[in-house]
């Protein structure tokens, strides 16, 4: 029988796992999604691609910066914008975003104030490198797209609320896009709640189509719908 006596990180050398004690948190799981992260390359790529529309100069937390704990906070469960208050000088978010403490709650709600279609087609951009990439690192002769619409009901007055009569809700009726072998996030699309189900799908699903027939000419493409 063997056990961990001690091991270091790729991403950050100066961190040790072990099982002597000493000070504790309970996310310390983040530390593998962040030697995958290391590994993809998905703070690097946010870091390159996104540029949100913003005048304002960030010293201390840039808009990028932001956007990375957004999601480290996401991976972890900590859903909303407070609890970045919480988790201000959180040791393991600390360490893994390199930072001496977090962006506060009015500082990731601002963020979400700027973002534009433009912003939004960078998002997609970044996740359309992962994939790439991942496609990189472990191809596959074969492929199954999940293609499906949803409801997400809104509460407030949002631009492009709106009623729709078979979810009998206010909200948005996105088209979503996953890969069904593996589960991976394809491509995402945000629409008013009142359009119909099929609402430019074709748009939608055709260049993904035609850019993992570059990747992989000879794979096998199904969509289900």
């Amino acid at each position: 029988m063997k056990s961990v006596i001690e091991k270091s990180l790729n991403f950050n050398k100066r961190i040790k796992v072990n099982f002597d004690g000493g000070n504790l948190t309970s996310d310390s799981g983040l530390l593998l999604y962040k030697e995958f992260d290391e590994k993809i390359g998905l703070s690097q790529s946010i870091q390159e691609n996104l540029q949100v529309n913003d005048s304002v100069h960030h010293r201390k937390h840039a808009n990028d910066e932001v956007v990375i704990q957004k999601i480290y906070q996401h991976i972890a469960g900590y859903h909303t914008d407070d609890h970045a208050d919480e988790l201000k000088r959180e040791p393991m978010f600390t360490t893994i975003l390199g930072k001496d403490q977090l962006a506060s709650q009015p500082t990731l709600s601002r963020l979400n104030q700027k973002f534009d279609k433009v912003t939004m087609k960078q998002l997609q951009q970044v996740n359309q490198i992962l994939n790439e990439r991942i496609q990189t690192i472990k191809p596959s002769d074969h492929f199954v797209f999940d293609l499906d619409s949803a409801n997400f009901t809104t509460y407030g007055h949002q631009y492009g609320n709106k009623y729709n009569a078979h979810y009998h809700t206010n909200g948005y009726h996105p088209l979503v896009l996953f890969d069904g072998l593996t589960g991976d996030c394809i491509k995402a699309v945000l629409r008013a709640g009142n359009v119909y189900t099929s609402r430019n799908v074709v748009g939608f699903v055709g260049p993904v189509i035609k850019d993992y027939k570059k990747m992989s000419p000879n794979a096998l493409i199904a969509v289900r719908g």
